[in-house]
């Protein structure tokens, strides 16, 4: 059975950790964030799940994520992802139905098998 580890999200290169409620971000108009999940495993990679969380922004959205590990994928929910140990940058950019573009980032370090950092 997995374990799962909540991460620590981006919003346009900021921790959201930085003691700023999600709910007032959205108040300032559209945002986009980066929600990994570490996926605590005993494989001998890092496995993430990636989503994006999406607020104020006028449909229909597009999505375009760059994975840090070569791979690229379009839309809101990105299937599990095997990084080896180091460090991987993931680049989000959602275009809404206005031309918004809104991007996120979130640095991945894969440390260890099964386990790492999401900063």
């Amino acid at each position: 059975m997995n374990n799962i580890v909540h991460a620590s999200v981006l919003m346009g290169g900021c921790l959201a950790g930085s003691f700023l409620p999600l709910a007032a971000l959205a108040e300032d108009g559209p945002s986009v964030a980066i929600v990994a999940e570490s996926l605590c495993t005993n494989r001998s990679v890092k496995i993430i799940a990636l989503y994006a969380d999406v607020t104020a922004m006028t449909p229909p959205l597009s999505y375009h994520w760059k994975l840090g590990n070569g791979e690229e994928w379009n839309g809101p929910e990105v299937p599990e992802q095997e990084y080896e140990v180091g460090r991987y940058d993931v680049l989000l950019a959602v275009k809404d139905g206005a031309g918004r573009v809104k991007k996120a980032s979130v640095a991945i370090e894969a440390e260890s098998q099964g386990c790492g950092v999401i900063r």
